[in-house]
């Protein structure tokens, strides 16, 4: 039976068109939230109502979504009819064949111009696996939504078999990933750096917003398990950005807010400094006794004491801020500890799993170890802070069918050899088929650990300006030579091991400044008009002389040589005046400055001031994002290019059985 779900698109657009004005974001959010679709006992609006459903409902569809007025739709135990126009049946993008071009499919696009009523066709590839909303079904041909764009498809090009996906997420500094389960679970594991902090002003958070605002069209993210692998600013610093204050004047998430079913943290945290009353503290780090630490973070209750300005032992900032906003989101928010047992990892108990296994997935704890002392569970102590707090990262692997997906935090080599020690012969456990690279390709790390790993995909999250010269070049290297190599002797090409880097796969577009244009600014005089160049008259070419008028008329000019025309009498009549300003601005007596924050170091930054003349623009950042998708038996490891119109994809088998 199909699954659907409760969206109203056509409704959406319908509200959105009798605002009377151009609709934002935040109105769609609005609609969507406060929608209710009918079930009715009958295929009739008269007819008895049995539940209403919210927008984001999901549905079983037992015959399918009809292409007549009402469906079919069951919830839970009651059977029922919806309009179908306020319903859609998921499906996803179909593999066709084993070569790498059949990873990819064709959504045919078609936008009608507001202004000319023309109809402008275009294509885009969705990748093996993507989610696709079929709002009109069709025997042959259907009409979809997906990654927020509507447009037809090939119904063979669809099944309605889920992938395990893995999104690598390019957040500078840090770490960003997305975990979303064959049956629909989420996991969100680490978010770079806060938003104010980040050289793009985007971090994982804005990622996760794209993802259920326009990819799914919902109105809310919701997650299964919002995760800080460990409590450094690059990793939990996105995740505060999705659960601070929604009326922020700059916050800028299209979601009205976010679910959060489990917090899992490590246990090790940060802590204010002592007072007399309270144990001694190491390195801000919690108690400290027979070279471990044992004041590891809990539970719900424990993370409300931990945050309560009243209590004697609290949590340090912005740590504490970060849960205790994640604690104020949500009562029903639960808050999990995940560390084990070193002592039932040498005894070869069965690692455990952070959920019960649902669809053939299963997340294995792999990390951090702790062990027993006098005061309970502590975890050992690697010398340096930071060696602490990295070390005893959340380390997970993600199993699907024959598919192992690795993931590190940031791990270092005294944790890694820690880790060894206690697994011993069992370190098996740790050889993957794709693996997260410990510590943003950091040297401190061990070789012959990364033997055991052996993966034959290699995902590096490092950035630009971070400090810390990530990756390391004989890092890249080793990740190399541990990796599985498979090559393809009939083609002489080498299959794996692959090695990715976010910060490679992110590209910025900038724009040289043509020019400033102010309008209505308030002066002494009255309001000023006014152009500031940025560059050289003989640098310009004929559209920088366009303003918002002339660039909507020119719009409706559908000649091209009437086009041309009236761009050169813009032209002629725009230079005279600005070439009387060429001088000025040139020598300063015309001046404009930008006044700018430049990230400076890991997490810190500076304010600069740089004249507009000769600068260039970010005009858009191309995210570096790393897709890992898996049905259990094919790997695919896929990045878009720079034209935002071609993925490129590799593909190689997955090579375990699903075994602890």
């Amino acid at each position: 039976m199909a699954v659907g779900w409760v969206r109203a698109y056509e409704d959406e657009d319908r509200a959105m068109r009798q605002l009377g004005r151009r609709a934002f974001r935040s109105d769609r959010a609005a609609f969507r939230s406060a929608f209710k679709a009918d079930l009715r006992a009958a295929k009739r609006d008269s007819s008895e109502r049995l539940r209403r459903l919210a927008w984001g409902s999901t549905v079983v569809l037992p015959q399918g979504l009809s292409s007549s007025d009402w469906t079919k739709v069951q919830v839970a135990t009651k059977v029922g009819f919806v309009r179908s126009e306020h319903l859609v049946q998921v499906a996803y993008v179909k593999k066709r064949g084993r070569s790498t071009s059949g990873l990819t499919a064709t959504l045919d696009i078609e936008r009608r111009d507001a202004n000319s009523g023309e109809i402008h066709k275009d294509k885009r590839k969705l990748l093996w696996g993507d989610v696709v909303q079929i709002t009109k079904p069709g025997t042959r041909r259907c009409e979809v939504r997906a990654r927020g764009t509507r447009g037809k498809m090939n119904v063979d090009d669809l099944t309605d078999e889920a992938l395990l996906e893995v999104y690598f997420v390019d957040v500078g500094q840090g770490d960003g990933v997305l975990v979303r389960t064959p049956d629909g679970r989420h996991m969100l594991i680490d978010a770079g750096l806060r938003r104010t902090k980040q050289q793009t002003g985007k971090n994982a958070a804005d990622f996760v917003d794209w993802k259920f605002f326009f990819d799914y069209g919902d109105y809310r993210i919701r997650l299964d398990s919002m995760m800080a692998s460990h409590s450094d600013n690059d990793h939990f610093g996105g995740l505060h950005d999705l659960v601070r204050d929604t009326q922020l004047a700059d916050r800028e998430l299209d979601c009205v807010g976010v679910d959060i079913k489990t917090l899992h943290h490590p246990g090790l945290s940060r802590w204010r400094t002592n007072t007399a009353a309270t144990p001694a503290h190491r390195m801000g780090l919690g108690s400290h006794t027979e070279d471990s630490f044992v004041q590891l973070l809990d539970d719900r209750e424990d993370a409300e004491r931990a945050t309560d300005s009243s209590s004697a032992e609290r949590l340090s900032p912005p740590w504490s801020s970060f849960v205790a906003a994640v604690l104020d989101n949500s009562r029903q928010t639960k808050v999990k500890r995940v560390v084990l047992d070193s002592a039932k990892v040498r005894d070869g108990k069965a690692l455990p799993k952070l959920w019960p296994s649902r669809a053939n997935c299963d997340i294995f704890v792999l990390g951090p170890l702790g062990r027993d002392t006098s005061n309970g569970l502590g975890l050992p102590d690697f010398g340096r802070k930071s060696f602490n707090t990295n070390g005893h990262s959340i380390c997970l692997r993600v199993d699907y069918g024959s598919a192992r997906i690795l993931l590190t935090g940031d791990l270092n080599k005294k944790s890694m050899d820690w880790l060894a020690e206690n697994y011993g012969d069992r370190m098996g456990a740790w050889e993957c088929d794709v693996a997260k690279a410990c510590h943003h390709g950091s040297h401190d790390i061990s070789y012959r650990f990364l033997e055991k790993m052996r993966p034959a995909a290699t995902v590096i999250s490092s950035g630009d300006a971070e400090g810390h010269s990530h990756p390391r070049p004989e890092v890249v290297g080793a990740s190399a030579m541990t990796g599985f190599k498979q090559v393809d002797t009939r083609t002489d090409r080498l299959l794996t091991p692959l090695i990715y880097m976010t910060e490679i796969e992110r590209s910025v577009s900038l724009g040289a400044l043509n020019r400033l244009d102010l309008r209505n600014v308030p002066g002494e005089q009255g309001d000023m008009d006014g152009v500031v160049l940025g560059r050289n008259i003989d640098e310009l070419n004929d559209k920088a002389y366009l303003s918002p008028e002339d660039r909507r008329r020119l719009r409706r000019i559908k000649d091209k040589k009437e086009a041309k025309r009236f761009l050169a009498s813009v032209a002629r009549s725009q230079r005279p005046p600005l070439e009387s300003m060429e001088t000025a601005t040139q020598t300063g007596r015309i001046r404009a400055d930008f006044n700018l924050t430049v990230p400076e170091g890991p997490v810190s930054s500076r304010n600069v001031r740089k004249r507009a003349w000769r600068s260039r623009i970010m005009e858009k950042n191309h995210y570096g994002l790393v897709n890992v998708r898996t049905d259990g038996e094919t790997i695919m490891c896929a990045t878009l290019d720079e034209t935002e119109k071609k993925w490129v994809t590799h593909a190689f088998r997955a090579r375990f059985k699903n075994t602890d």
